[in-house]
């Protein structure tokens, strides 16, 4: 790994920057990365590409009714579970070319003992945006980074849809009455719903203000680099690398490897066994039925991770 110190021009002088001007310039690059991610989740209605999540509740047994006498709890069907399934993120990555360094001076310059020279393309990543793509997936709030969130907004994150991306329900007890028998089987409440987030440019660091370096004309004469220029190139280089560099691509996942990205996607459901009610109509018709109850306990708790890959 050759981290170098790119040189800059000070009132006549040539320089090696600091470690903070370094420091700077990476957190440059995740500004940079805010502006255009690579990466980029969505919500989809389905068969998002991501793991799927199962939201689970409790469901009333079905009503029973006999002529000579209530049914017994043990005749009665017990509550059943509703499974709901969401697979509502989708990744997808930016088709995103290498950059061509045709004359070996594109990136800038460094003292190589005494010798002035061009930094690599090798050089640029080991010094800037290997650190950088470290930052991104940190698991922090960084620019151009998706998180999840319980409400449809949040400071300094743009919602990607009104539509939940998870939604965990539970049976709506008190919508369950004897009086009520035959009563609808499933009868849900929704307790939290979870948003899909992505954390808007400057977030992290502000707008970080750099000192540019000097690179290599083509008269072979130094020159600091535009702002413009030198973020064109520090851009262009941590999309490509979070998009195709085995080890350093940009990867979400629902409970894989890698730092949690917001709140955690809790699903609960009713422990109970059942809460068996009657109902008397009439001498031909006496009616029971098993309703949810219980405690609401976890059942599974999912998180949405980043990590390289």
């Amino acid at each position: 790994m050759a981290v170098r110190r790119p040189l800059y021009y000070d009132s006549g002088d040539l320089r090696e920057m600091s470690d903070a001007m370094l420091t700077a310039i990476r957190q440059r690059c995740v500004y940079l990365y805010g502006g255009s991610p690579a990466v980029d989740l969505s919500q989809v209605a389905s068969a998002g590409s991501l793991a799927s999540m199962d939201d689970t509740r409790k469901s009333a047994g079905a009503y029973l009714t006999r002529v000579d006498r209530f049914p017994t709890e043990l005749e009665t069907a017990e509550p059943g579970t509703v499974t709901v399934t969401y697979d509502k993120i989708d990744s997808s990555t930016d088709s995103v070319g290498a950059i061509t360094d045709t004359n070996n001076k594109l990136y800038p310059v460094f003292n190589n003992s005494g010798n002035i020279q061009a930094m690599t393309a090798t050089d640029m990543f080991d010094t800037f945006i290997d650190p950088a793509i470290d930052l991104l997936v940190d698991g922090n709030d960084r620019d151009g980074t998706y998180r999840i969130h319980t409400a449809t907004t949040l400071s300094n994150h743009t919602n990607i849809s009104v539509t939940p991306v998870f939604s965990d329900t539970r049976a709506n007890t008190a919508a369950y009455t004897a009086g009520g028998i035959p009563e609808t089987l499933d009868q849900p409440t929704t307790i939290t719903n979870y948003y899909l987030m992505r954390t808007n440019q400057g977030t992290s660091y502000g707008t970080p203000s750099i000192t540019e370096p000097l690179y290599i004309r083509t008269d072979n004469n130094l020159q600091t680099y535009t702002s413009g220029a030198f973020d064109t190139i520090l851009q262009n280089e941590i999309r490509y690398h979070t998009a195709n560099t085995v080890g350093s691509r940009i990867a979400y996942s629902i409970n894989g490897t890698g730092n949690n990205r917001g709140s955690a996607m809790v699903n609960t459901i009713l422990n109970g066994s059942g809460n068996y009610q009657q109902l008397f109509v009439n001498i031909d018709d006496y009616r029971a039925q098993e309703f949810p109850d219980g405690t609401a306990v976890t059942a599974n708790t999912y998180y949405l991770r980043i990590t390289r890959s």
